[in-house]
């Protein structure tokens, strides 16, 4: 996984909480789950309290990168202070004090931890903005490659993503209505014009996007068309 910036960590850690079905979310689990595996170096499945930091380092390498101190770096200003605040996080996820912490303990945990800390540190999703914030997004995209263009451009990635249900780099007929619901959401909710509600529209608007007629879409295709037929209506 590569994320480039602190917008592109923001959209990938608002996905990822957003569901356990989605491309971030399961990226995100296994990042997790491997923190777990390097730390039980002794094989027996769980994690114990001289085991325990290294598995916390590892999780807090991706957010720290990004500039987020998410594990309590703050209140650690020297070994015996990070001593006693790991001790104190490892019996608050070892809920069933038998003294190792589980997998499922240390998921459960991390995405709560997660949840509680995107939801007031991070940007909101663009599809959860109010109306006048995302309007003004919308605005914004008229400039390529401005902040909010880039902004629309992951949101098209999502919706993409979560209709291409086969993975194979396009979406199909069936999978369409997916990809439609979920780019117009938002404008439904915000009581903004939803374009394409009928499956008459969504046919024509398939075929119309679907240039070379194999019966599927690229995600270019999806974009250019999406920008130009969805999101102009906002403006």
């Amino acid at each position: 996984m590569d994320l480039r910036n602190v917008e592109e960590f923001n959209i990938f850690m608002n996905r990822a909480i957003e569901n356990n079905t989605n491309d971030c979310y399961i990226e995100l689990y296994n990042i997790l789950l491997r923190s777990f595996v390097a730390a039980d170096v002794d094989l027996d499945g769980k994690v114990s309290v001289e085991e325990f930091d290294s598995m916390i380092e590892a999780a807090a390498a991706l957010p720290r990168k990004f500039g987020y101190k998410w594990w309590d770096e703050d209140k650690c200003p020297d070994e015996a202070a990070r001593k006693k605040v790991r001790e104190e996080l490892f019996k608050k996820i070892d809920e069933n004090n038998d003294g190792g912490v589980s997998f499922d303990e240390w998921l459960a945990f991390a995405l709560d931890n997660y949840k509680t800390i995107c939801a007031t540190s991070l940007p909101k999703a663009f599809d959860a903005l109010d109306k006048d914030a995302f309007v003004g997004v919308v605005k914004g995209a008229s400039e390529a490659g401005s902040p909010a263009y880039k902004t629309l451009y992951w949101f098209h990635w999502k919706c993409f993503q979560a209709a291409d249900a086969d993975r194979d780099g396009q979406v199909s007929e069936d999978e369409f209505d997916k990809m439609v619901d979920l780019a117009t959401g938002a404008q439904k909710r915000l009581g903004l014009p939803a374009p394409f509600a009928t499956s008459a529209e969504r046919k024509e608007m398939f075929q119309k996007m679907d240039e070379n007629g194999d019966g599927s879409i690229s995600f270019d295709e999806w974009l250019g068309f999406s920008l130009d037929q969805i999101f102009k209506l906002v403006v």
